[in-house]
């Protein structure tokens, strides 16, 4: 497979990494960011030395966005996606004490309707292909001291099988689902690694796992439909 790759969030962590290999394997990106244009401008030239184009994207999330004219539009200029992968996320702590729906509709935007969106306007316009969405390997657990957040997952765990359906069979629809993979923003690896004690492997896992599981995605042409728990077995729990 070839072509341009559009990776959501692909200014850092997760989604920085999956544009990088993505490029690795072969393909031109879109890098979709917000406000991390310094970063997104070091990775177009990490890309471009590679030899791959890197055109980047700025768009808002929590804007109203018109992506069939934005798929149109780079349809016209010869930019055709072949693979899209909604990796751009919002991971905000939320309990039932807080009032309000702010923040739900907030985690709603970024980590579910834009999602949502690309990929309906995806299957408008290019019409064939690989979508990878990523997930959490929460989704598959009840309590959660990230209540808004795990309920946007949720959704978006329910829209990739509803997607694998209704879009082949010329677009497969899959996802990932990471388990403790990098720490968050306000912590490091030694809170990971209290945390990998509680899981079956009692590890923690590394980018390379899932660099390995979007490449498996896009090679199984007869996978769809699919989470694969990239988690040490946490969501067996």
């Amino acid at each position: 497979m070839e072509g341009f790759a559009l990776v959501t969030g692909s200014a850092d962590r997760l989604g920085k990494g999956i544009a990088l290999d993505l490029a690795a394997i072969g393909f031109d990106l879109l890098l979709h960011y917000n406000h991390s244009e310094k970063k997104i401008e070091i990775l177009k030239e990490e890309i471009e030395q590679m030899n791959r184009k890197a055109i980047p994207l700025q768009i808002d999330f929590l804007e109203t966005n018109d992506y069939d004219k934005l798929f149109r539009d780079l349809k016209e200029k010869g930019i055709v996606i072949n693979v899209l992968v909604n990796c751009a996320s919002d991971f905000q702590p939320s309990t039932f004490q807080e009032a309000g729906a702010g923040l739900l509709q907030k985690q709603i935007k970024i980590n579910f309707e834009n999602a949502y969106l690309l990929t309906k306007a995806f299957a408008r316009v290019f019409e064939k292909g690989v979508i990878i969405n990523v997930l959490d390997t929460k989704i598959s657990k009840n309590f959660s001291k990230h209540l808004d957040y795990l309920l946007s997952k949720k959704l978006l765990n329910e829209f990739t099988k509803l997607s694998a359906i209704h879009l082949a069979p010329n677009i497969r629809v899959n996802a990932i689902a990471p388990g403790l993979i990098l720490p968050p923003a306000d912590k490091d690896e030694a809170y990971l690694h209290e945390l990998a004690e509680k899981i079956p492997l009692k590890r923690t896992g590394s980018m390379l796992e899932i660099l390995k599981a979007v490449r498996f995605l896009l090679d199984s042409q007869f996978v769809t439909g699919q989470v694969l728990y990239i988690d040490g077995g946490d969501h067996l729990l």
